[in-house]
């Protein structure tokens, strides 16, 4: 049984995050008509090893003349991309070390990287970083829980992809949209539904629980998507919003 203690440290986590998140991101683009961007999301890519790449992607909506504004003042200036990756790390860091001390797992968080491309109508911000240890390893099974299962809300849609050639065996709560596996399900392992789960914006996860399992060997079908909002990027429509305030003033659309 968690004690007191362990369920306060757990849920300081989620907070810490919930803070990166919010505090460090001025809330999701708007469109000319001011509804959220789609590419916003928070995406964990799972390893065998049990350690993740954790984005963050920011959408500009390039349609309106503020956000295109908005958008070319921080592609084009090198000194504050530089700080939103260094931001972004340093809240990252604090997370982990929150997370660690209520799993009792070893954390680090490494490999921090800035990516800004556009299309002709959406420019993008990607903030990623390695996060070592982030799931539990037992076996060939790999266990995503904290700090996402206590009192985590995200504003933003959020998305964990199973490593390579692994599956999702056990999703909790129950996701909005699914990619299909790639592979066939193992036959002993119930309720595999796919690589990619996503969850909508503002869904509750408590009691979060992501368990990835091999998949079988035999000749993988084609691919498919269900799921009334499947994830949208090909695994690339990801990842939320991260404009740290002190960096970046970002002008919603008028």
């Amino acid at each position: 049984m968690i004690g007191a203690g362990g369920q306060t440290r757990r849920r300081v986590a989620s907070f810490a995050l919930a803070v990166l998140l919010v505090g460090c991101l001025v809330g999701p683009v708007g469109t000319a008509s001011g509804t959220s961007h789609a590419q916003d999301a928070f995406v964990v890519d799972l390893e065998t090893d049990g350690s993740a790449t954790v984005t963050l992607r920011s959408a500009f909506d390039l349609t309106t003349e503020s956000q295109r504004a908005a958008f070319r003042e921080l592609r084009d200036n090198e000194t504050k991309t530089a700080a939103l990756r260094d931001g972004f790390v340093e809240r990252l860091r604090a997370v982990a070390a929150a997370t660690a001390d209520s799993t009792g797992r070893q954390m680090t968080v490494e490999n921090a990287t800035v990516t800004v491309d556009a299309t002709e109508s959406v420019g993008t911000v990607s903030l990623s970083a390695t996060w070592t240890g982030l799931a539990a390893v037992e076996g060939d099974r790999v266990t995503l829980t904290e700090p996402f299962a206590s009192s985590f809300d995200p504003e933003h849609r959020f998305v964990v992809t199973a490593p390579d050639g692994y599956v999702l065996s056990t999703v909790t709560p129950r996701p909005d949209g699914y990619v299909l596996s790639t592979v066939t399900p193992r036959p002993d392992v119930a309720g595999t539904e796919g690589t990619v789960a996503n969850w909508a914006p503002n869904t509750s996860l408590d009691d979060f629980r992501v368990v990835a399992e091999p998949a079988s060997e035999q000749t993988p079908p084609p691919q498919s998507t269900t799921g009334s909002s499947g994830p949208g990027f090909g695994v690339a429509a990801a990842l939320g919003a991260l404009l740290s305030a002190g960096v970046l003033a970002r002008r919603r659309a008028q």
